[in-house]
């Protein structure tokens, strides 16, 4: 009896090692798994702050091209404005 409870603190002690080796693997796999998540998390911040300049440049590069199409549109009406008053001279003049 005593040698079966000695073979069966044996067998217990093998799996406890065992599992002891398990738990090890999974700390290790859990601490490569947070560092490969802190590098993701790292490098989408980089991502987005890479996407938000590159946004503010379009809406920079709309803004000013807005400005330049409304500047263009203010000369052409004061020309078309001229051009009507040259023509109501020109046909003032005539009549």
């Amino acid at each position: 009896m005593e040698e079966r409870i000695l073979q069966l603190l044996e067998g217990l002690k093998l799996e406890m090692g065992s599992l002891n080796a398990k738990v090890d693997n999974i700390e290790s796999e859990m601490s490569d798994l947070k560092s490969d998540v802190g590098s993701l998390k790292s490098e989408m911040h980089s991502r987005f702050d890479r996407v938000d300049h590159l946004l503010e440049e379009i809406g920079g590069q709309f803004e000013h091209q807005t400005s330049q199409r409304i500047s263009e549109g203010q000369a052409v009406s004061k020309e078309l404005m001229s051009i009507k008053s040259r023509i109501f001279d020109l046909e003032s003049k005539n009549m």
